[in-house]
């Protein structure tokens, strides 16, 4: 009989669901739900490094869908975004956390402040090398993959690759991801049951916990429970446990 696998997190990633169903269950507008679901986020960050040893959190914040929501709205996240930038970078500066970005941070409809704000977080954190927080903003899983065929296309057009020299592991370091490992949990708050286009490559052999609680109401003891089912999984990447 084959020895258990291991089961360590080294990559958890959450889609943060339900934050315009919080505020509409409290007579609220959506705004609010979104401002309680940015001011939980550094619990949960904090849970996942300190509580677990996690190396890698990676938070769903504005897909490239999300262009479809009213402009108010989007409006708003904008700003929750800039505002959770300015107040929590110095902290996570000094506790080695490395952010990170990814998505297209450079598209024009994003406001130039915002986009200001993003890079400055990033280049004042790339030297952190505890962990890694990593922001999906303007992000979408097939876009992910397009950008990285598109890039690995051209190399090889320009004779740096030949096509049959192109692995799974050289085309991951093309992803925004990078060097990364595979995401190992996926936690989508809310109940509904999909991954809405995050990080499809890497969650290829990630467990998935379809939570119920609203991303707002989201706690570290609700963490716990999660990362419970998760240590309960037999994780057994395509071979047969006996």
């Amino acid at each position: 009989m084959l020895a258990p696998l291991p089961k360590p997190i080294r990559h958890i990633a959450f889609i943060m669901d339900g934050n315009g169903r919080w505020a509409k269950k409290r007579l609220l507008p959506r705004s609010a739900g979104h401002k309680k679901g940015v001011e939980i986020i550094q619990s949960i960050v904090d849970s996942c490094f300190d509580d677990y040893g996690i190396y890698a959190v990676t938070l769903f914040t504005f897909s490239t869908e999300n262009w479809n929501r009213p402009p108010k709205e989007i409006s708003i996240l904008f700003s929750l975004l800039k505002e959770f930038f300015e107040k929590k970078l110095d902290y996570f500066k000094g506790r080695g956390t490395q952010i990170r970005v990814l998505g297209e941070i450079d598209d024009p409809r994003i406001p130039q402040d915002v986009r200001d704000t993003i890079h400055k977080t990033v280049e004042e954190t790339k030297g952190g090398t505890k962990n890694v927080f990593n922001v999906l903003f303007n992000y979408g899983g097939r876009d992910d993959i397009l950008r990285a065929c598109q890039k690995l296309s051209q190399e090889v057009k320009e004779g740096r690759f030949r096509p049959e020299e192109i692995t799974p592991k050289l085309f991951s370091s093309y992803l925004y991801t990078g060097e990364l490992s595979d995401v190992d949990l996926l936690i989508r708050t809310s109940g509904e049951e999909r991954v809405s286009n995050c990080l499809l490559w890497q969650i290829a052999y990630a467990e998935m916990v379809f939570e119920p609680t609203l991303w707002p109401d989201y706690t570290p003891a609700v963490l716990k429970k999660d990362i419970t089912i998760f240590e309960s999984r037999d994780r057994r990447f395509g071979a047969i446990r006996e």
